[in-house]
Formats: structure tokens, C-alpha cells, sequence
């Protein structure tokens, strides 16, 4: 006899609570078109919503094709998805926004389906179909002297799989995610370029199994040795938006990346 397992039903929208941060100018129909969107997708969501924050910010020191900036971050029952998105208007942004959420939302409802954990197979050639870089904030430049080194995030040392890396860059928007392979302990990272998704691993060197199916290339180059100012002296030259590095004083990997606010960040693993 089958078993059949009752899940709680989906998150009644209108009993949502979101979470918005409003910065600058922005018109209160934006604030109602984002509610909404995130409503929209607490509908189609494979299961409850738990929280859900929206940011709207009107930089009108920003060129005028991407002044507006809009984020959204929803918590599908402790699995997060995250997209952001720069536009002339809040309303193009938020309909970039909401299409982009939705993909993401209906990826999640795939990977629940297959009860398998790795993305769902893409033909060749349509990794992440739509999610232009584009359409993403560009980079304030701030002189040299000026940047700093102004947050500092960690990455859980627990091991991922490859296709559990690939599928978390994809739903939480990111340009690179650091991960430890649970295939062999090594530090690791996924990222966009213009030939496509890549992997490169700490070592350097070929991932031993890779699957062919996944559309990933590797790049096989060692990461640099640096400390945190080396790095910082490497990215001040280069035109780069991340480095992955090895952390000279833990051995670890780690990576330093350029904020949108001109400034930067660095990731490293937790322990």
C-alpha cells in the first residue's frame, strides 16, 4: 500500500509578511508592484514561503539606464533564491525582476519533483537561459585610494556537491560561489564568464569525473597564494570582478570580489 505524505499547504499570499527597504525616491506603486510579485510567487511556490525581503534603491548618481536597483530574497521553506536587478525605472526592473524570480522558483519546484539533488538538465547551449549580466547593477569606480575592504562573508565549510554548486549559483543570482567538493575536500569555485559557467579548483588541474552532461568548463590554473592585501593589490590592477586565491594564512581558498558601491568584499570558508 502506497503511503501518502500531506505537506502543508502553500503560504496563503496575503498573509505574508515582506520585508522592504526602501533608499531614495521611490514611488509607492512601486512598493505595491513588488508585493505583488513576491505574492505571484508564494502561488506558484512548491512550498510555503517563510520570509520574504525586497529592496528598492533610486541611485540618481548611477548612469541613468541602471539608477534603479531592485533585490529580492525569499525563503521557499529554508531554501533560498535571490535575484537582483538594474533598470531605468522601478517598474522595468521589477517586471526583469519578477520573470527572473519566477524561473528561479519554478527550478526549485523541478529539483523537489526529480527528489534528485542536482539542477535540472538544460540543453547544451541554455545554461541559465535569460539571466543576462546585463541586466545587472554595473560597478561604481571609485578611485584606489578610496576602496576599502568593507565586509567580510564566510562560506559553510560543509562539502557540496558539483551540482548542488551550480544549481545555488544559479537560484541565489551570484557571479561566483565558493564551495568544498564533496568529491575529494577541495576548495572550490563556480563561476560566470564569456565562454560560459566555469570550475576551478585550488589545485588546479582537471576535476577527476566530471559529468559530461553538466555545461561547465574548467579552468585549470592553481589559484595565486596571496595574503588579503595581496589580493586587494592584484584586483586594484586587473579589471576583474572576483579573484580566488589561496588564503596564505589558513591555505584555504578564498576569494575577493568588487561591490557594487565600488568597494570590496572577501569570502572565505568559515573555519
Amino acid at each position: 500500500m502506497t503511503e501518502r505524505i500531506e505537506e502543508p499547504a502553500p503560504t496563503n499570499p496575503e498573509d505574508l509578511e515582506i520585508n522592504f527597504v526602501i533608499d531614495g525616491p521611490v514611488p509607492d506603486a512601486a512598493r505595491d508592484r513588488a508585493r505583488d510579485m513576491i505574492q505571484g510567487l508564494a502561488r506558484k511556490a512548491p512550498r510555503p514561503l517563510l520570509f520574504a525581503r525586497v529592496k528598492i534603491k533610486i541611485d540618481e548618481d548611477r548612469p541613468p539606464n541602471e539608477d534603479t536597483i531592485v533585490q529580492a530574497t525569499v525563503d521557499v521553506s529554508g531554501e533560498l533564491i535571490r535575484a537582483q536587478v538594474a533598470a531605468p525605472t522601478p517598474g522595468e526592473a521589477l517586471n526583469t525582476l519578477g520573470e527572473r524570480m519566477g524561473r528561479r522558483v519554478r527550478r526549485v519546484a523541478e529539483k523537489r519533483r526529480t527528489a534528485r539533488k542536482r539542477p535540472p538538465r538544460t540543453p547544451e547551449g541554455e545554461w541559465r537561459k535569460g539571466d543576462l549580466p546585463s541586466s545587472r547593477p554595473g560597478y561604481i569606480e571609485l578611485p584606489r585610494d578610496q576602496r576599502e575592504v568593507i565586509r567580510q562573508k564566510t562560506y559553510a565549510p560543509e562539502k557540496a556537491s558539483l551540482e548542488d554548486a551550480l544549481f545555488d549559483l544559479d537560484v541565489l543570482d551570484y557571479r561566483f560561489l565558493l564551495f568544498t567538493d564533496e568529491l575529494d575536500g577541495e576548495d572550490s569555485v563556480v563561476y560566470e564568464s564569456d565562454e560560459g559557467v566555469m570550475l576551478r579548483r585550488l589545485s588546479g588541474g582537471e576535476r577527476p569525473d566530471l559529468p559530461e552532461s553538466l555545461p561547465i568548463e574548467m579552468n585549470t590554473a592553481p589559484a595565486p597564494e596571496w595574503t588579503v592585501s595581496e589580493a586587494r593589490a592584484d584586483l586594484d590592477a586587473s579589471n576583474e570582478t572576483f579573484l580566488f586565491f589561496r588564503d596564505a594564512s589558513t591555505g584555504r581558498g578564498a576569494a575577493m570580489y568588487r561591490r557594487y558601491d565600488g568597494h570590496y568584499g572577501v569570502i572565505e570558508p568559515s573555519v
